[in-house]
């Protein structure tokens, strides 16, 4: 007699896949290259690199992260990222409005670890 504990069907299979591991939490309170790396490796994949899949009506530069001037740095004890918007370089808009300036913070909710702000 087989015992109740003992069952030879397989174990149910998840409904959905995985999620993808979280990166690593980055210390954003003090500099190190290693972050700087880390953020300027983020600010790509996210402003620079279009997904396998992009939704309609969403849009990535044709241009790339070293051609638009791309920086990370910490000023004043927030990560900034900075890059010319080359699409608008000939056009009569102001400066600021030819520059992109985002604010990086940490957001363990979000799918890089990391939230994005215009400034």
């Amino acid at each position: 007699m087989r015992s109740d504990t003992h069952s030879t069907n397989p174990p149910p299979q998840p409904s959905h896949p995985p999620q993808p591991p979280r990166p690593p939490a980055l210390d954003l309170e003090t500099y190190s290259e290693a972050t700087r790396r880390a953020l300027y490796d983020l600010v790509v994949a996210v402003h620079f690199q279009a997904p396998v899949e992009t939704p309609p009506g969403d849009w990535y530069p044709a241009y790339s992260p070293d051609q638009a001037g791309l920086a990370v740095d910490l000023s004043r004890g927030r990560w900034l990222a900075s890059w010319t918007r080359l699409e608008e370089a000939a056009s009569d808009l102001p400066e600021a409005r030819r520059q992109a300036l985002v604010r990086i913070q940490a957001d363990p909710e979000a799918p890089h670890g990391v939230a994005f702000y215009e400034v």
